[in-house]
């Protein structure tokens, strides 16, 4: 239904800063929920994808129609959890699986529709079972192993592998081979280059610090884009690969994890959103921007076209400059600390319009009377934003609820915000913290609550796929 309005805390049209100013030229082609669940990855062979998941395995992709992505066929990994593969590539008849520490599991896909395993690669000992992802020039294959190196293996003879040759690294975690040189995204250490002419006897030739710790790479021409985390994307030039030069970064919005390129763009998959960076001789710029409210762990541009794995969807952008009203928020998540009855709080959300025909708001919809909506209807003009306000006080109603946007935007009729507030159990912001004790690292003994009274205190977690 229509949502009374509570208090209407328009900030106003304004003019936007420059991530929102040029932050337009993506449209969604098709949101799919495949047969797996937490994608992870995305790599693209031909009219297949091969996205892989923390839940449920491989998924083969039929992306002939982009708008219209459809599951031909999966791949349980046996011996891993959930069936859980983070990376895949494809020489020939086989497709490469890296697993960590399950393996690497080589399928024969002569019949994409009908995989079979061939076998599971497990390298020289246990200690080297680190496989985060592989890369193959046709007649060797490249596993990034973290602190273990690169290893190369020899799969001329697929499905008989044999290793032939190692690199050794700080944390490598993917790389990127052409014309007989390895590009390795070696952590906190940068990037290294190195000569594979000779497999067996691999040799570092250069190596560059990045701006950030280096995720991915892709290389155009001969500039390497070098997905750096925190610190968005660096720009390097590697025409001379002994000597590699840094020329630019672009700092994203959140954590670029992966990149990919083509003649004059870069697709950035940035944890809660897809960037599309241009880019020539000086340096890059934002021209595409949006977020779908997924978690965006991989990205592959074909063209115009960018496929985004976002956890739960795979999603299918166009990139091209959008002619009528386009829609972004600042969030699609809005999630409020615990809140007393006695007491309210109210948090921002910033509409953007992208297109190039003003964007109408018809309507806002929640059922929630917990949540009240500073926002009944609005037009935004191109390159234009408001803000508005979300109140919330916790009542009789339920602790979350979606809030639906009503608009002309012709590929997000209807856009979807989800609100938490109190969680009906469990811990969270704004709580307060229960007593424990915990071990000291690297020491002896153990800290209470109790010694840490009236003193700032930050729990570090880390975890990862």
């Amino acid at each position: 239904m229509n949502n009374k309005i509570y208090q209407l805390l328009l900030l106003g049209l304004m003019i936007l800063p420059q991530h929102y100013l040029y932050a337009k030229n993506l449209s969604i082609l098709s949101q799919t929920r495949l047969d797996n669940f937490e994608l992870l990855d995305v790599y693209i062979e031909e009219d297949l994808a091969f996205i892989p998941a923390g839940l449920g395995g491989l998924n083969i992709v039929d992306i002939s129609d982009s708008s219209n992505p459809v599951v031909i066929s999966s791949y349980h990994a046996g011996g891993c959890d959930w069936g859980r593969i983070y990376a895949w590539t494809v020489s020939g008849d086989y497709a490469y699986g890296t697993g960590r520490e399950c393996g690497v599991h080589v399928i024969n896909i002569s019949n994409p529709s009908s995989p079979s395993l061939a076998t599971v690669y497990l390298g020289n000992s246990e200690v080297d079972q680190r496989y985060e992802h592989a890369e193959t020039d046709g007649a060797t294959l490249f596993l990034s192993k973290h602190q273990h190196g690169i290893e190369l293996v020899d799969i001329s003879q697929s499905p008989y592998l044999h290793v032939v040759g190692n690199i050794s690294t700080h944390n490598a975690w993917a790389s990127l081979v052409s014309d007989s040189l390895l590009y390795i995204a070696d952590g906190a250490a940068g990037i290294k280059i190195a000569s594979v002419r000779d497999p067996s006897n691999p040799e570092l030739i250069g190596s560059l610090i990045t701006s950030g710790t280096a995720k991915d790479v892709s290389l155009v021409g001969q500039y390497l884009f070098v997905a750096v985390g925190a610190a968005g994307v660096d720009m390097i030039d590697v025409s001379d690969p002994q000597n590699p030069l840094f020329v630019d970064n672009y700092n994203t919005s959140g954590y670029a994890s992966r990149v990919s390129a083509n003649t004059t763009r870069i697709a950035v998959s940035d944890w809660d959103d897809v960037e599309i960076l241009s880019f020539d001789n000086q340096g890059m710029t934002l021209v595409g921007y949006k977020d779908t409210g997924g978690r965006v762990m991989a990205i592959e541009m074909l063209g115009n076209i960018i496929f985004s794995a976002e956890w739960e969807e795979l999603v299918v952008f166009r990139y091209e400059e959008i002619q009528e009203a386009d829609i972004d928020l600042s969030t699609r998540k809005v999630e409020f600390p615990r809140v007393q009855e006695i007491e309210s709080h109210i948090l921002p959300v910033t509409i953007s319009n992208n297109g190039r025909l003003p964007l109408e708001i018809f309507e806002t919809l929640i059922d929630v009377s917990d949540f009240e909506v500073g926002l009944d209807a609005a037009t935004l003009l191109p390159d234009s934003s408001l803000t508005f306000s979300i109140h919330y006080r916790p009542g009789g109603g339920y602790w979350t609820e979606p809030l639906v946007l009503v608009t002309n935007d012709p590929d997000e009729p209807e856009v979807e915000i989800k609100i938490t507030g109190n969680y009906p159990s469990g811990p969270m912001v704004g709580d307060m913290a229960p007593d424990f004790e915990l071990d000291v690292v690297n020491g002896i003994g153990s800290i209470s609550t109790n010694e840490l009274l009236g003193q700032p205190v930050v729990l570090a977690f880390f975890t990862t796929w």
